[in-house]
């Protein structure tokens, strides 16, 4: 690595963003620019973000349950190019950033050409459960991907290191708390074997300056959440920190005890991680024995695990990719060519098939967009701002298409039953907005949404539309009398 020049660390970094470009295009569902599908998470996002642009403040007037940062890069790209391709392009600049600090973790093992084996198996890890692109895990890539390259340089080349790059590693903690905590269990079992391997192994390292270097962190961490609060309490005032902290905090506590749903492929990628994670540490105890690299990288792979919780989805495991960059690098020069093979087999199974099904689903959702959009063009300007959406991820996915966001507070219904602050929140929105417009899944005679008056909705409103019926994925416009 230090044989690169500047100039040649460039050429790789563009390589490696044209490399990013191409595979997101096809399997970044909802927001590659030849798509047409929102997505689930990423649409929550995007309204969020647009909703900022619009003046309304984040979750108080559009609830949603992550850290503001993921809003901030949303309103951000949107506000630089309106639609898909600014969210697009700076998603592409994120993940090769994130690929490019993969090849130099790789490069503190391997030499020349063979640092394209370890980062290929990361960003197989990767696109195995990438699903729609843009979401907390993908954004968190940057700074976890950051702190395991400081802390395995430090351990292989012995290199100390700098205040300012404990500095960074505090701020790249305060990014990720501000995305999703949960994302943020390498990084600080990273910190962990740091400081229990310099008390005792009794280094260069006294106790003081390690003291010293973990407040440095400490005040990082600090200072990144300063900024966003201090530019949260700038925009929108104490509300808006008083509900930042319940939505990224207080509601994920409720949310944590509460009996919701699981992806129905939970098990099957649990199997599949717990496999090929169990693959590689055997392979590094086997051959590295019990090394202070192999106790960081079982940790971070423990950790990470534990941090998931038993309710995963898959997009979670995303975060693991960074630790198998650093597992199968050391591991490099430590296994034969048939076990890198097994290895690399492990992983690459099911990549054809995920570009096959992403190539097959690209533009599928188009009949049902074409119907809705048409319906919603059929909405007078002047009520587009008095539209009420009890359809969730349809609904907020075909607002977004316009540039609209939804009248009322709570985009994800399946958040009504868990906080009762939302619920009353939402029944008091209702009569206080009395929208024009309802859009919902399913017809109000059959099941009206917890936040709704079923009587009030089904004498005050009337049916003007039905779109997707084609589709498969009905969407029912209602107007008020």
């Amino acid at each position: 690595m230090n044989g690169v020049s500047v100039k040649g660390r460039w050429g790789v970094f563009l390589l490696i963003l044209l490399v990013t470009m191409s595979y997101q295009l096809i399997l970044a569902f909802s927001i590659t620019p030849l798509g047409v599908y929102e997505g689930c998470d990423s649409v929550v996002f995007k309204q969020m973000g647009l909703a900022m642009l619009q003046g309304k403040v984040p979750y108080l007037d559009l609830f949603d349950h992550k850290g503001p940062v993921v809003y901030f890069v949303n309103a951000f790209c949107q506000w630089l190019i309106p639609g898909r391709w600014g969210l697009f392009l700076l998603f592409c600049v994120n993940i090769a950033a994130v690929t490019y600090i993969w090849w130099l973790i790789a490069s503190l093992f391997v030499k020349s050409r063979s640092t394209i084996w370890p980062v290929v198996i990361g960003l197989f890890s990767y696109i195995l459960v990438l699903s729609d692109g843009n979401l907390t895990e993908e954004w968190s890539l940057l700074p976890i991907s950051y702190c395991l390259y400081v802390f395995v340089r430090h351990f292989v080349e012995g290199r100390a290191i700098s205040s300012k790059a404990f500095f960074l590693i505090g701020v790249s903690l305060g990014v990720v708390t501000f995305l999703r905590i949960n994302n943020m269990a390498a990084p600080c079992c990273a910190i962990l074997v740091y400081t229990v391997y310099h008390l005792s192994r009794k280094t260069t390292v006294m106790p003081v300056k390690l003291m010293k270097s973990l407040v440095v962190i400490f005040f990082g961490w600090v200072s990144f959440i300063a900024v966003c609060c201090l530019v949260i309490w700038g925009l929108y005032g104490s509300q808006g920190i008083e509900e930042m902290i319940y939505g990224t905090f207080t509601f994920n506590f409720e949310y944590m005890s509460a009996p919701t749903a699981v992806a129905t492929d939970r098990r099957r990628v649990y199997l599949f991680y717990g496999l090929t994670t169990l693959v590689i540490l055997s392979l590094l105890f086997l051959k590295k024995r019990v090394t202070t690299l192999n106790v960081l990288i079982a940790l971070c792979y423990v950790g990470s695990f534990v941090a998931l919780g038993n309710k995963g989805w898959g997009n979670y495991f995303i975060i693991f990719a960074p630790v198998t960059v650093v597992a199968t690098a050391y591991l490099y020069d430590a296994i034969n060519r048939w076990q890198k093979a097994l290895v690399f087999l492990l992983f690459f199974l099911l990549i054809p098939l995920k570009f096959f099904h992403a190539k097959t689903g690209l533009c599928e959702d188009q009949l049902f967009y074409e119907e809705a959009d048409e319906a919603i063009r059929e909405i007078p300007q002047g009520d587009r701002n008095s539209i009420w959406n009890s359809a969730s991820f349809d609904g907020l996915a075909v607002l977004n298409r316009h540039g609209l966001t939804q009248a009322n507070r709570v985009m994800l219904h399946f958040q009504l039953p868990i906080s009762e602050r939302l619920l009353k929140s939402e029944k008091e929105s209702f009569e206080r907005i009395n929208p024009v417009w309802i859009i919902a899944a399913e017809p109000f005679q059959e099941k009206v949404s917890l936040s709704l008056d079923s009587i009030k909705v089904t004498h005050d409103y009337a049916l003007q539309a039905v779109t997707g019926e084609g589709a498969g994925r009905r969407l029912y416009f209602y107007k008020r009398k």
